[in-house]
């Protein structure tokens, strides 16, 4: 029987019609990066206690750098203002969030770069006049 033709038809002419396929939305928001601190930012609490951490990533693609500010929360705010600074290299994984609020009366529209997930990657790049201080892991063998 021919490619496409209808079974049930009894003129061996008829094709049968094939649906197109509809378009299709994955909605995917998420990102990958890897660079090297810029602005290690300040550690800073919300209201209600939760530690937040905005800082900068330079990332190199193709002899082109891209500045990039990124947000952390909690767990890891703490540990990139502890561990990170500038000329740590990550590995950050995260979500694009977006926001609106007010500034002088007029509607602003803001989009985050929210961090979910991060690695850090070989030793910082020394910095004059800054110590040095690398994570322990504890209980590794």
């Amino acid at each position: 029987m021919p490619r496409n033709q209808n079974p049930d038809s009894s003129s061996p002419d008829t094709v049968a019609e094939v649906p197109a396929p509809k378009p299709r939305s994955f909605g995917v928001n998420h990102f990958h990066l890897v660079g090297r601190m810029t602005v290690p930012g300040e550690l800073r609490y919300t209201p209600t206690g939760k530690p937040v951490l905005n800082f900068g990533l330079a990332t190199t693609a193709a002899g082109v750098t891209t500045f990039v500010d990124l947000v952390a929360w909690q767990g890891a705010a703490e540990t990139l203002a502890k561990y990170g600074g500038k000329g740590r290299e990550l590995y950050v994984e995260g979500r694009i969030a977006t926001w609106t609020r007010e500034i002088d009366g007029h509607r602003v529209k803001q989009v985050d770069l929210v961090v979910e997930s991060f690695q850090l990657l070989g030793r910082r790049l020394a910095v004059a006049g800054e110590p040095r201080e690398e994570p322990v892991v504890e209980g590794a063998t």
